[in-house]
C-alpha cells in the first residue's frame, strides 16, 4: 500500500512537513479547544462580514466543532463537504509526521490521487457547485439581500 524511500528527508524538506503539519492540525486541535469552551474573538468569516455573502467554505469551523463532538449528522448540515476535509486533515497530519518520525518520503496510493489534476479540476467544480446551490437557496429565501445590505460594503453601495 505504501513505501518509503530510500533517500533520506533533506532539512528544507522537513521544515516544510512541519509547517503543513501545523497546518493540517490547527483546525482539528482548534475545533476540540473550541469545543472545550475557548473562544477566539476573531474566529468569523471575513468575506460574509464585509459582503453579506457567505464564502464557500462559509460553516466549515461549526462544521469541524460539530465533528470534534461526534456529531456528525450536524456537521453535514453546517458544510457538506466538511466530513471530507476533515478526514483529509486528519490523514495529511498523519502521513506528515509519519514521514517525519521516518525521515523519509512515504509513498502512497492517495498521494498519487491528490495529483491527479483531473480529479483536482472535478473537486473544485463539484465544490463550487455545490456553492451556487447554497447561495441560490439563501437568495430563494430572501435571507441573502437583507445580509448583503446590512453589510459594511452594502452599506457603501446601498
Amino acid at each position: 500500500m505504501f513505501f518509503q524511500s530510500k533517500v533520506q528527508l533533506s532539512a528544507a524538506a522537513r521544515r516544510i512537513r512541519w509547517g503543513f503539519l501545523g497546518a493540517t492540525t490547527t483546525p482539528i486541535v482548534g475545533a476540540f479547544l473550541y469545543n472545550q469552551g475557548y473562544q477566539v474573538p476573531f474566529l468569523g468569516c471575513p468575506i460574509r462580514h464585509l459582503t453579506g455573502i457567505p464564502c464557500p467554505t462559509c460553516g466549515m469551523t461549526r462544521s469541524f466543532m460539530a465533528i470534534a463532538r461526534g456529531d456528525l449528522h450536524q456537521a453535514v448540515a453546517y458544510h457538506l463537504f466538511s466530513p471530507l476535509v476533515f478526514l483529509f486533515f486528519v490523514v495529511a497530519a498523519i502521513h506528515l509526521a509519519l514521514e517525519l518520525r521516518l525521515q523519509r518520503r512515504i509513498h502512497t496510493i492517495y498521494i498519487q490521487l491528490i495529483q491527479n489534476r483531473r480529479l483536482q479540476i472535478s473537486t473544485l467544480l463539484l465544490f463550487l457547485g455545490y456553492y451556487a446551490i447554497r447561495l441560490y437557496f439563501l437568495a430563494q429565501s430572501g435571507e441573502l439581500y437583507p445580509a448583503m445590505v446590512r453589510s459594511p460594503l452594502g452599506q457603501l453601495l446601498f
